[in-house]
C-alpha cells in the first residue's frame, strides 16, 4: 500500500512538514510505502481555466501536477498539510487543489474513497477559528471529489516550531492518527 503527503508549507522545518513526516514515519512501514512532495518545491502553475480538461483527458499544462496526479491515483492514503495563512490555505496549497478540476473533469481520473487526511496548522490558538472555512473546503473541495476523508488535524497555537515539539498532545494526536491506519 502506499501513503503519500503534499506539504503546502514553503518552511521545510516548520509544524505542518514536522506532522506530515511524523505520520509517515509512524506508520508500518511493512505495510506502507511512504513519500512527500514539498509544493513550493515543484513547478505548479495555476489552472488558466481553458476548458482543456472538459475537452480532453487531462490538464494542457506541461507541469509538475501531471505526476502528481498520478501520485494521488497510484496511493491509498493521502496527506494534505497547509499552514493556514490570514485564514486561508497557503498559496502553494490553493495552486496545487485549484488544479484538481482536471481530475473532477476527467472519465478515467478517480480518486472516490481515497483515504485523505488533513492537516492545518495556524499560530491562531483558537482551533475553532477557522472551522467554516475547513468544512467548505472539505465538503466543496475534498468530498466533492469523493475522497473519503478520514481525519483532519488542526494544530493550533503554533507560532514556533519548538511549539509543536512542545506540545506533546498535538504531537500525540498525530501518532495516533498514523496508527488507525
Amino acid at each position: 500500500m502506499k501513503i503519500v503527503g503534499f506539504s503546502g508549507s514553503p518552511r521545510k522545518d516548520g509544524s505542518t512538514n514536522t506532522l506530515i513526516k511524523r505520520i509517515l514515519k509512524k506508520v508500518d512501514d511493512d505495510t506502507y510505502e511512504s513519500s512527500i512532495y514539498y509544493l513550493n518545491e515543484l513547478n505548479i502553475n495555476p489552472c488558466q481555466a481553458c476548458g482543456y480538461c472538459a475537452e480532453n483527458e487531462g490538464c494542457d499544462l506541461d507541469d509538475s501536477m501531471k505526476d502528481l496526479i498520478k501520485e494521488l491515483e497510484d496511493s491509498d492514503v493521502v496527506i494534505i498539510g497547509s499552514p493556514i495563512y490570514y485564514g486561508e490555505v497557503s498559496a502553494q496549497t490553493k495552486l496545487f487543489t485549484d488544479r484538481f478540476y482536471s481530475i473532477f473533469n476527467s472519465k478515467t481520473k478517480n480518486l472516490k474513497n481515497k483515504k485523505l487526511i488533513l492537516i492545518y496548522t495556524q499560530a491562531n490558538p483558537d482551533p475553532k477559528t477557522y472551522t467554516n472555512y475547513i468544512k467548505h473546503q472539505k465538503k466543496f473541495l475534498y468530498e466533492f471529489l469523493e475522497f473519503d476523508v478520514v481525519n483532519t488535524l488542526i494544530a493550533a497555537n503554533l507560532h514556533f516550531k519548538e511549539d509543536l515539539l512542545e506540545n506533546k498532545d498535538l504531537l500525540g494526536e498525530a501518532d495516533n492518527i498514523a496508527l488507525r491506519l
